[in-house]
């Protein structure tokens, strides 16, 4: 179920590939995220794993992920490895001019229990991306230093 989405942004691919490619910065723009990076803290590169813990049902919940592709500063993908969720995601920028066009990639299934909610979660979860990216757009275009997204 494909549930991406995309914005365009007015900042340089770099200084938006800068700040997603922090997965420590999920946690401010994408809703549900409460806290996201790298198990063994090294550098995003294809084949580690990282984790996230998002909100669940009452209780936060562990989910990890594999990182598949890194090309700075135009794509990261990764590939889900449990939770409720099977699938792969990623960031994918382009350059327009001196702005960037941004896509959340999600391809995901739902699991498990999740399953009966498919339709449901498809469009809470294509709502919920598109939200996402129009807070990345509202987090960088407000930000004073072209250089840094920090």
């Amino acid at each position: 179920m494909d549930l991406s989405a995309s914005i365009d942004i007015d900042r340089p691919v770099e200084v938006v590939y800068e700040f997603v490619a922090e997965l420590s910065n999920d946690g401010r723009w994408r809703a549900g995220v409460l806290e996201s990076g790298i198990e063994d803290d090294v550098p995003a590169t294809p084949g580690v794993v990282g984790y996230s813990r998002i909100e669940g049902q009452g209780d936060p919940m562990l989910i990890h992920w594999r990182i598949l592709e890194v090309a700075e500063p135009e794509h990261i993908s990764w590939e889900m490895l449990d939770g409720p969720f099977s699938g792969k995601g990623g960031y994918r920028l382009e350059r327009i001019e001196a702005a960037t066009r941004f896509t959340l990639l999600a391809d995901i299934q739902p699991q498990g229990a999740y399953r009966l909610l498919g339709p449901l979660f498809g469009w809470i979860g294509r709502r919920r991306n598109r939200a996402d990216v129009a807070t990345l757009k509202r987090i960088l275009e407000g930000q004073t230093s072209h250089t840094s997204a920090r």
